[in-house]
């Protein structure tokens, strides 16, 4: 019978990295099979027959090997919880030696923000959602292809297989079939089969604190009645309509497979969800478990044994994720080499990075757009000459050289570069600010205006590029106060649509447009801040929701961006380049749509 393990956060005990084996001096050296008995541990077992603490990760290697051709042997998920009764398989201290020497690297890695917690359908924080992205695999994978980088991987626009090996969709567009695949299995050991996406799509359909139904929106069902187990393997969706987004989203990470006996296990009266025990734990049916939870210094993950890929397909051997809020911090690390990958690194420092030997940096092209949002609804934006003036106001190339070095696209459209349908042609704000002057005159503000400009004090080119706009604004007669805001606060008023000049920033993981702007520009919707409104525009939107005819969604979304570049509820800032600094010696960094890290890929030249 196999043995199991459950990963509960409450049970992990620390155990410090793989160190050299050279100087070990072994209390045994022959094979050992050993029962595990009551209070024992890896490290204690280490030292007992291999003479070092550090060699447990020896122990935990060789009985995985042994569980694969022996299934009376444990399977060790996590190498700090093992249970009495278990039978494990410790090595020579040669052999320890040779397979420290011959595993795959650890990866260090250092975040600029900490998990706030892992509930798969709940608003969390970026680090959040990248441990999620680990830990549920979804029915199908976003493909990568290299890119023009040297070991970087980037998301095309194409699905292939992931928990389900094949999906077929009907000749209407209205019925999808997808074959799960068999044999896969959770962390635990339960098999995944077409209930655990049942169970998932019911959580997130029907879960009061779920957030999963703003996405699926774009799915094309209605509910989780139209989630159909056929059989064990098989699942159905029935869709009222065709929808674009469908296949997309299937591979999104908040659709992985959820197991229901674990869920069950944890429910309570209060919480038939087992939402509060989710936040903490998991059961994971993606590549990696957790397998130490220290909030706000460390968490360690580790290749989940249980992974229908298999061992191969994993790169290194573990990745430790370290929290570290200071950008600076972050930069020495990876110079003094402590670290193989840092986030969040300034602007300014981009070019002193690629002129060190030790450092690999990707300047990476993506879709992040940072806008000038002005609330149609608060005077004097109420007005769209004063909107067009503003728009014509914008230093848009000095910020870009000055407030981000020159990485960053230019954003000419609400629809970016790189997302299906740009479309630039309808831009015409190029800086003129004897136009600007004009239409200001021509809205009834020929003697100046009074504004509050908002920023977040947590992002420096949006301080830095309110300066800019500031200067020029005061050319054209207009007093512009600058409000540098904690995120508390700026996001407060933001979301209750109180301010009436802002910069923020929107990325969609859905790379699609009508995604984007029911988000961003409909009628009513709440991160629509700027409180624009054309029914034209939402009618627009719509017909490219529910039509899989490329050459009409390009049309429709066509017409869309040039009536939202005309009214001008936003003056388009700027696409900044995604900065990640990596030792040189590292390779495997993928850019899928979500922008979550994953794991798996993470490797070092040799």
């Amino acid at each position: 019978m196999k043995r199991r393990i459950f990963l509960t956060m409450a049970l992990l005990v620390t155990l410090l990295p793989m160190a050299g084996l050279a100087n070990a001096a072994p209390a045994a050296q022959e094979e050992v099979t050993y029962t595990v008995q009551k209070d024992d541990n890896l490290w204690m077992l280490a030292e007992k027959y291999l003479g070092s603490g550090p060699a447990y990760r020896a122990i935990v290697m060789a009985t995985n090997a042994k569980h694969e051709e022996d299934e009376t042997f444990a399977q060790i998920v996590n190498p700090n919880i093992i249970q009495p009764g278990w039978k494990v398989f410790i090595p020579t201290p040669a052999e320890a030696e040779e397979l420290v020497a011959t595993a795959k690297p650890t990866i260090v890695l250092a975040l600029d923000s900490d998990i706030d917690h892992i509930e798969p359908m709940e608003f969390r924080s970026d680090a959040g959602y990248y441990a999620t992205a680990n830990f549920y695999e979804p029915l199908l994978l976003q493909e990568l292809a290299a890119g023009e980088e040297e070991g970087l991987l980037e998301g095309t626009l194409e699905y292939g297989p992931g928990l389900a090996e094949s999906i077929t969709v009907s000749e209407d567009g209205l019925v999808a079939t997808l074959k799960i695949r068999e044999g896969a299995k959770f962390a635990n050991g339960d098999a995944i089969t077409a209930h655990s996406f049942k169970h998932t799509l019911d959580r997130a359909m029907t879960a009061e604190r779920s957030y999963i139904p703003l996405l699926a929106q774009f799915m094309g069902f209605d509910g989780a009645d139209d989630v159909v187990v056929v059989d064990d393997y098989t699942l159905r969706f029935d869709l009222d309509q065709p929808a674009a987004l469908f296949i997309p989203q299937l591979a999104f990470q908040v659709f992985g497979a959820m197991d229901p006996a674990t869920t069950e296990a944890h429910a309570t009266a209060e919480d038939p969800w087992a939402f509060d025990w989710y936040r903490e734990n998991t059961n994971s049916s993606g590549p990696y478990v957790i397998t130490k939870w220290e909030p706000g210094v460390e968490y360690v993950f580790d290749p989940n044994p249980n992974y229908w890929q298999g061992p191969d397909f994993f790169q290194n051997s573990r990745v430790i994720a370290k929290v570290v809020p200071s950008p600076e911090d972050r930069e020495l690390l990876l110079k003094k080499g402590d670290i193989d990958l840092a986030l969040g690194l300034p602007f300014k420092d981009v070019d002193a990075l690629k002129a060190d030997p030790n450092v690999k940096v990707y300047d990476i092209k993506y879709t992040r757009l940072f806008y000038l949002g002005m609330n149609n609804k608060i005077p004097p934006f109420d007005n769209q000459k004063v909107r067009q003036a503003f728009s014509y106001a914008v230093p848009y190339d000095t910020i870009i050289k000055e407030s981000l070095y020159g990485y960053a696209q230019k954003a000419t459209s609400p629809i970016p570069v790189g997302m299906p349908t740009h479309n630039g042609e309808y831009w015409h704000y190029d800086t003129d600010l004897q136009k600007a002057k004009a239409l200001l005159a021509e809205a009834g503000h020929s003697d100046g205006l009074d504004v509050e400009l908002a920023v977040r004090l947590g992002i420096p080119w949006d301080v830095d590029a309110a300066v800019w706009i500031q200067s020029n604004l005061t050319e054209i007669g207009v007093n512009v106060t600058i409000n540098k805001m904690t995120d508390a606060d700026f996001f407060g008023k933001l979301n209750a649509h109180e301010l009436p000049l802002f910069i923020h920033d929107w990325y969609s993981w859905g790379n699609d447009p009508a995604y984007q702007l029911t988000f961003l520009l409909k009628c009513d919707a709440f991160t629509n801040y700027a409180d624009y409104c054309n029914p034209r525009v939402d009618e627009l939107i719509g017909l490219a929701t529910w039509t899989l005819d490329e050459a009409k969604r390009q049309e429709y979304m066509n017409e869309a961006q040039q009536l939202i570049v005309e009214e001008a509820p936003w003056a388009f800032l700027h696409q900044p380049n995604w900065i990640v600094a990596v030792s040189k010696d590292f390779t495997g960094f993928a850019k899928v749509d979500d922008l979550c890290l994953r794991f798996g890929y993470m490797g070092k030249i040799k």
